[in-house]
């Protein structure tokens, strides 16, 4: 048994524990004294299938995940050893399915390259250690960037950027809120623990009445009733952009829904990107925001 364990690079103590599950499985070995070894019974076939412990749409599903995976890590993003990992499940859910890659099959569209995910493994540590973190933070409308201490308390993603979000330390705002993380500039540092995070504050809870990533301060949920084409909303029923919502109404003339939303800009552009097939019959101020959108829109395109 030596010989055969050093051959297969195992211990003596593995290939008995191997040895036996493959007896459990119907597998004809017999020990021979003369030998003083194991060999399989004469005149006897056995065909040892191994369980399956995935089915196949699960192993379907591995492989679509790893793919879409590879995809975003494809884009020079640095994602430590992640791609070392999925690799291996890679290999072993590739041995459930016949032969031939799945990547062959699925396109995908392009994605840009994003600096902000080097940030994603330092703000995950901070957030499971609850430390506080201290970045130089470069907004769009300012010429330079800010110095901001801050407690982060989750990651989101939404529109192909990753967003960190917690409660600001700044005198002037002191809530709530996220930043981008391809906007913070240099490395981010810890500079001590937070201990008074809001025992009662989810995050899922957080989220679930917002669309996109802007948290307007103070801003209310609102009841939205929207009425779309015939066609548009078949596809907003196949692929809803938001849950969860109520269906209203539905026939051949239209489809009407209602929500549960805090108004806010990523809404509104939203909506604008329907068109003509969307119209918002309540609240009225998001139906004037959303006009108003458009005739800055039209006068811009003259």
């Amino acid at each position: 048994m030596k010989d055969l364990a050093d051959e297969l690079g195992i211990s003596i103590r593995q290939l008995g524990v191997d040895m036996q599950y493959m007896r459990s499985k119907g597998a004809p070995l017999e020990y021979v004294a003369a030998d003083r070894g194991w060999r399989f019974q004469e005149g006897r076939d056995f065909a040892f299938v191994d369980d399956q412990i995935l089915s196949d749409e699960d192993v379907m599903n591995i492989r679509i995940a790893i793919e879409t995976f590879n995809k975003i890590n494809n884009q020079g993003q640095s994602m430590g050893d992640l791609p070392k990992i999925f690799h291996k499940i890679y290999k072993a859910a590739r041995k459930w399915t016949k032969p031939g890659s799945l990547q062959k099959f699925i396109y995908f569209d392009p994605l840009p390259q994003y600096e902000g995910s080097k940030h994603i493994r330092f703000f995950l540590q901070s957030i499971e250690d609850s430390r506080r973190v201290e970045f130089q933070y470069q907004a769009f409308h300012s010429p330079t960037p800010k110095t901001v201490v801050f407690d982060p308390w989750f990651l989101r993603h939404y529109d192909r950027r990753w967003y960190v979000g917690g409660f600001s330390h700044d005198p002037s705002e002191q809530f709530v809120r996220v930043f981008p993380l391809e906007r913070i500039e240099g490395i981010p540092r810890n500079i001590g623990y937070y201990h008074d995070k809001p025992p009662d504050y989810d995050a899922g809870n957080y989220w679930r009445h917002i669309y996109g990533i802007t948290v307007p301060p103070n801003g209310a949920v609102e009841q939205i009733v929207l009425e779309f084409s015939p066609i548009q909303g078949k596809y907003f029923l196949s692929s809803p952009f938001i849950e969860p919502f109520e269906v209203l109404e539905s026939d051949q003339e239209r489809l009407v829904i209602g929500l549960n939303l805090i108004v806010n800009i990523d809404l509104v552009r939203k909506l604008a990107s329907f068109g003509a097939d969307v119209r918002v019959l309540k609240p009225q101020n998001l139906a004037d925001t959303l006009k108003r959108f458009f005739e800055a829109a039209l006068a811009h395109a003259r």
